[in-house]
């Protein structure tokens, strides 16, 4: 009996493994599987999401750090310019030749640094909405000095011109030769360095410094030749009586002498058409108002170099952005003041940025001010990221640190969350200041 029912149950377990092993899964099990696979593409979607939001935000920083270090640079170097042979101060210098009365307005105003508190937001109001958000008040400066040379230029003769100007020839010499090599440009580059408009100083003998407007250059002959205008009048020696050179007054030097200004705005795009591409910004047609428009972009503002001519005027196409999405600049200062007698050991005192007592020494000339007691000049310059990466703001540590810049609400009323801003500071000395003591 037990030998029969071996034998008959032997090819039911068969049957059955068959069956178990030919079956699919059941609908639990598909469902678990389904879920179970959702669950891990949706923590690599996460994931993949993070990282590439992180790596974006990081991005703009490094982004917004580099623009920073390279205008900062850029800045500094200009700033070490200031009053490089030119004056300190053109109203009260005492080495200056002949009368500013009647001078255009700017040539007026020519001093090594002129600092503007606020003058970024006074001189582009519409374009510092953020600015009043954020509680910024970014400065602006203007520097004179020589820009695009360190070369003096002796002359090889100077006439009158019959109009009450004067037409200068300079002399082919080593400083010429190096002024048409250095940049590689030849009669390029001395129409860029005698641009018209550009002001003009002729230095005589015995160090005394007149000054005009250059109204023309022409570069094509033998001599370089510089045209001198009308007025405000060059002073010479036969005119001023105790300055100035002596037509031909040959051997006597030359070089311009240039106001540059510093600001932080938005670059008018139809005075500035070369940088509209900065401002273009992605639109839809009226069919396609259901697809997805992004976020809106918030107002952008750029520090800026711009050079002014005599009158004080912008000239156009010397426009420069040093250093893009430019948030926050101020301005500190160090001055020298002669010290009490008998030694007279100069006295220093330093400025911390927004000090009121700016304006009185650093400020128009016309007001009396001493810019040529500036020994030094406190920058802090503030760069923002291009997009935001976060929503919610840090409040500022105590000692006035600046880390978000909130860009705002846009159109809709939405909030555009806030930007990252990487800071710079640095005190940069004035070196063709030292040592003035009127």
């Amino acid at each position: 009996m037990m030998a029969t029912s071996n034998r008959n149950t032997a090819p039911l377990r068969q049957r059955l493994r068959a069956f178990t092993m030919r079956r699919g899964f059941t609908l639990v099990e598909l469902l678990i599987a389904t879920m179970s696979g959702l669950i891990i593409a949706a923590a690599a979607f996460l994931l993949a999401r993070n990282s590439s939001s992180f790596f974006q935000s990081e991005a703009g920083i490094t982004t917004a750090q580099f623009s920073s270090m390279l205008g900062f640079s850029r800045l500094q170097e200009d700033v070490r310019r200031a009053a490089m042979m030119s004056s300190p101060n053109i109203v009260g210098d005492p080495m200056r030749c002949g009368s500013v009365a009647g001078w255009p307005a700017g040539m007026a105003e020519l001093a090594g640094v002129r600092i503007e508190q606020g003058g970024s937001v006074i001189r582009h109001a519409a374009d510092h909405t953020l600015s009043v958000v954020n509680g910024t008040n970014p400065d602006a400066l203007i520097i004179g000095g020589l820009f695009g040379s360190t070369e003096h230029f002796a002359i090889q003769a100077m006439s009158e011109d019959g109009s009450g100007g004067f037409t200068i020839l300079l002399q082919n010499d080593g400083a010429m030769i190096r002024a048409k090599l250095g940049a590689g440009a030849g009669a390029a580059a001395l129409n860029q360095l005698f641009r018209v408009g550009r002001i003009l100083r002729l230095q005589d003998g015995e160090g005394r410094s007149a000054y005009g407007v250059i109204s023309g250059v022409n570069t094509g002959g033998t001599f370089v030749v510089l045209s001198v205008a009308n007025s405000p009048t060059l002073p010479i020696r036969s005119t001023a009586g105790t300055c100035g050179c002596s037509p031909p007054c040959e051997g006597d030097l030359v070089n311009p002498v240039v106001r540059m200004l510093y600001d932080v705005r938005k670059v008018d795009e139809a005075t500035y058409p070369q940088y509209a591409g900065l401002y273009v910004k992605a639109s839809r047609g009226a069919a396609a108002v259901g697809t997805h428009a992004g976020i809106t972009q918030a107002p952008r503002t750029e520090l800026i170099r711009v050079e002014l001519d005599a009158s004080g005027a912008e000239i156009v196409d010397t426009l420069e952005i040093l250093a893009e999405y430019a948030v926050d600049f101020k301005l500190g200062m160090s001055t020298a003041t002669p010290g009490p007698p008998p030694d007279n050991v100069p006295v220093i005192t330093y400025y911390n940025l927004d000090d009121p007592a700016i304006a009185a020494i650093a400020g128009p000339l016309a007001a009396g001010t001493s810019p040529q007691r500036v020994r030094s000049l406190q920058i802090r310059l503030g760069i923002r990221a291009a997009r935001r990466d976060r929503a919610v703001a840090i409040t500022n540590p105590a000692d006035g640190g600046f880390f978000r810049f909130d860009l705002g609400i846009d159109g809709a009323g939405n909030p555009r969350g806030f930007a990252r801003v990487r800071t710079l500071v640095a005190d940069v000395a004035l070196p063709n200041q030292t040592g003035v003591s009127w």
